[in-house]
């Protein structure tokens, strides 16, 4: 395969293959690492020299700078983390409160069958969350 890229595409396809590679390997131990997503990396890295990169004599890999990659972690992680989060949350607390109002369990709740009753409690959720954050989020003892 032959593809042109600017200097500038270049860099940015390698930033892409690092996030790309660092949402499927960071969670991981590295026993359970996939390795293919690094080795496309890698190749990229070797395919062409790029400021910010280099090869590490002794084990053959790339490696790019530090600062490249807390770049890249402030500038896109970080935001792509705190979206997730109070995503996940809203729609967990969501379909908790429809199980529970059902009387079943939270396996029985699907989200696109239980679309139209899960949309007033998300909202609900997320009107809260945006006003006050987790600072009247409690866990009760039971």
């Amino acid at each position: 395969m032959n593809v042109q890229l600017t200097s500038d595409e270049y860099r940015k396809l390698i930033e892409l293959a690092y996030l790309g590679e660092w949402m499927i390997n960071a969670h991981h131990d590295p026993d359970f690492q996939d390795e293919a997503a690094g080795k496309v990396l890698q190749h990229l890295l070797s395919a062409h020299p790029v400021e910010g990169a280099t090869r590490d004599d002794e084990t053959g890999e790339y490696l790019m700078d530090t600062e490249w990659t807390e770049r890249l972690y402030d500038d896109y992680v970080v935001d792509y983390d705190d979206h997730v989060f109070w995503d996940e949350l809203i729609e967990r607390l969501a379909q908790r409160d429809l199980a529970k109002d059902r009387g079943v369990a939270l396996d029985d709740i699907d989200r696109d069958d239980d679309l139209f009753e899960l949309r007033p409690l998300e909202d609900r959720y997320r009107d809260e969350l945006e006003e006050h954050g987790l600072d009247r989020l409690d866990v009760r003892e039971y």
